[in-house]
């Protein structure tokens, strides 16, 4: 009875020494976050992806004469992120200019919604608001094109953008503008 009890103890040791060995393998090979599960959600601060740094851009607001679109310069804290920087230039447009321009969006239009898409569309979602008060064909171009330059300008990530009020497409703002498909940015209109 006694070299069984050795036995079965030593039976026990080698499979404790496996499980272990199994376990530490495992954690060498899935890494040290994927030994816990809140570790995916842990932000990563350190990364130069989601560095926090200070970011220029250009946004496209009316000259008094309305006209053509002319460029204010703005800086921003951010991350690298093309999606961020977006929700940030369109709230800018919002607010409206700092200085002898224009605005070209009523105040009270909101952001509902905003996604990048392959291939670097830009699709933005207004409520009903940017349509405004009646406007002229010429008014009606500078707010489309001062949302589709200042996007497409300072953003690597989009090329054109497509304009959607209260979540559905649309043939036009007010009218005169079609606005039905993506559109690609008018360095023309701008002085």
């Amino acid at each position: 009875m006694t070299d069984n009890g050795k036995g079965q103890t030593g039976v026990f040791i080698a499979a404790a020494v496996a499980t272990l060995l199994i376990v530490i393998l495992f954690s060498f090979w899935t890494g040290p976050d994927a030994a816990t599960p809140e570790a995916a959600t842990i932000p990563r601060h350190a990364t130069p992806a989601n560095r926090i740094e200070e970011e220029s851009f250009f946004l496209y607001f009316a000259e008094r004469e309305g006209r053509f679109l002319t460029s204010e310069e703005r800086t921003v804290s951010t991350t690298n992120d093309p999606w961020q920087l977006s929700q940030k230039i369109i709230a800018a447009l919002i607010e409206g200019p700092e200085r002898g321009s224009a605005r070209t969006l009523p105040a009270a239009t909101r952001l509902r919604a905003l996604y990048i898409m392959a291939p670097k569309v830009a699709v933005v979602d207004f409520s009903r608001d940017i349509s405004g008060e009646p406007k002229g064909a010429s008014s009606e171009l500078l707010t489309v094109y001062s949302v589709v330059n200042s996007l497409a300008v300072n953003i690597p990530e989009i090329d054109t953008v497509r304009i959607l009020i209260e979540g559905s497409r649309a043939e036009t703002l007010s009218g005169h503008i079609d606005i039905s498909e993506p559109l690609t940015p008018d360095m023309l209109l701008v002085r």
